[in-house]
């Protein structure tokens, strides 16, 4: 008991011993630059504001050699992120996310009952899908100048819906028309072409995604005016994830049946697991921070 407690004690002494040392400084008008206990941060992706810069002195339009995504393997672009002081040493973190999409795609083709190749009919592709990315942390702050280091560690989750598709199709199957003319899409909802078709897609919808993260972190924030900084941090941590089942059902002309029908299948693929182990942001990206 008395090792296990002379232990607790050292660790603690260690870990104050690092989180000291994150003093205030002030510009040649006296205004603080670092940020204080009770304060906000929010962030944003640096990169675009750089590329701009990049591409106006440079007079180039292909500055983008770093990367876009702050979380390599763990969260994808468009996750909102922020701070709250706790005190002048420590904060606590938060990333957020909450995209949906919902896209209309719309086509037309001849229609097959009618004789002018001017009537046509319309065919419908409606596609949905959503992301959510939620993170806490806690950081440790340290440094005497304008450059300031930072460390840590958070815990993430993500959920992404799987894509879900809807077809319908201006043409219909029928004893005369066992192959009507309908669309070819591809994956992003361009119309390909068009033509008879046996067999047509119906729906799809996508297995979920659920997965959760465990993160450390370290990384440097340099102030470049009060209250604003520019930062980038390395990673190291494990990410579990598992995706649902998804399903698609087709349609097809069954002539062997009494009068003929239009006929139904569906497909099912099995579901999956996920295990990533790994390192973050070697591809250099950078984020703005600002305090208030």
């Amino acid at each position: 008991m008395r090792k296990i407690l002379s232990l607790s004690l050292a660790l603690i002494a260690v870990s104050a011993s690092f989180a000291q040392g994150n003093e205030q400084i002030q510009n040649k008008n006296g205004v603080d630059i670092m940020p204080v206990a009770g304060e906000f941060a929010v962030g944003m992706n640096a990169l675009p504001v750089m590329a701009y810069l990049g591409n106006v002195f440079g007079l180039t339009g292909s500055n983008n050699s770093l990367a876009g995504n702050k979380f390599v393997n763990y969260f994808a672009s468009n996750t909102l992120f922020g701070k709250y002081m706790l005190s002048n040493d420590n904060a606590v973190r938060a990333h957020f996310r909450m995209g949906q999409y919902n896209n209309t795609y719309r086509n037309d083709v001849f229609n097959d009952t009618e004789n002018d190749p001017l009537e046509m009919v319309e065919d419908l592709l409606v596609t949905r899908s959503s992301f959510y990315n939620i993170g806490v942390g806690y950081e440790w702050r340290r440094g005497t100048t304008r450059l300031r280091g930072i460390y840590g560690g958070e815990l993430m989750y993500q959920f992404v819906r799987g894509d879900k598709a809807d077809y319908t199709y201006g043409n219909t199957f029928g004893n005369g028309n066992p192959a009507p003319t309908a669309t070819t899409w591809n994956a992003g909802g361009v119309a390909i072409g068009e033509g008879p078709l046996a067999e047509r897609m119906l729906s799809v919808d996508g297995g979920n995604y659920n997965g959760v993260g465990l993160r450390a972190f370290v990384g440097v924030e340099y102030y470049i005016a009060p209250k604003i900084c520019i930062g980038t941090e390395f990673g190291y941590g494990m990410t579990i994830g598992k995706i649902g089942e998804s399903s698609s059902k087709v349609e097809y002309w069954d002539p062997t049946a009494e009068g003929g029908v239009i006929t139904f299948r569906d497909v099912t693929t099995s579901s999956a697991n996920s295990f990533i182990l790994d390192t973050d942001n070697f591809g250099g990206s950078l984020y703005l921070m600002f305090y208030f």
